[in-house]
C-alpha cells in the first residue's frame, strides 16, 4: 500500500500530519515525509504532531524518516510528537525505544495537550 499524508491544523499553532499506508522502505516514503515537514517548518509551522493511526506498515526507514523529521522540528526550535493507537506500531516504538526519546501519546488529543517545544 502507498504513503499518504494529510496534514490539518488543530490549534492555530498545531499541526497534525496522518500518515495512511505504508511508512517503508521506498522512494514514497522519502520523497513526501521530509520534504512536507521542511515545508513546515519554513512555515513557521513548528509544533507538529504525526498521527501514525493509519499507518499498516514500517520498518527501519519509517523509523529513520520520523527521527530526521523529529531532530529537524528540534533544530528549527519547535517540536514533535507521535499518535498511535495502533499496538503494531507501539510495539516498534518500544523495540527501538524511539519511545522514550519522541513523546508518543495514545490519540491527538492527547498529544495536543501541553506544550510541544522541549
Amino acid at each position: 500500500m502507498s504513503l499518504q499524508v494529510n496534514t490539518t491544523r488543530v490549534e492555530p499553532d498545531i499541526v497534525v500530519v496522518l500518515f495512511s499506508g505504508s511508512l517503508t522502505t521506498g522512494p514514497e516514503s522519502q520523497l513526501i515525509a521530509k520534504p512536507l515537514v521542511s515545508d513546515l517548518l519554513h512555515r513557521n509551522d513548528k509544533k507538529l504532531i504525526f498521527d501514525l493511526t493509519g499507518v499498516e506498515q514500517i520498518d527501519s526507514t519509517g523509523v529513520n524518516i520520523i527521527i530526521q523529521c523529529f531532530l529537524a522540528a528540534q533544530k528549527a526550535g519547535g517540536g514533535l510528537r507521535l499518535a498511535d493507537g495502533s499496538a503494531r506500531v507501539a510495539r516498534l516504538l518500544k523495540i527501538t525505544r524511539l519511545d522514550t526519546v519522541i513523546p508518543w501519546y495514545a490519540t491527538v488529543a492527547a498529544a495536543c495537550e501541553g506544550s510541544l517545544s522541549r
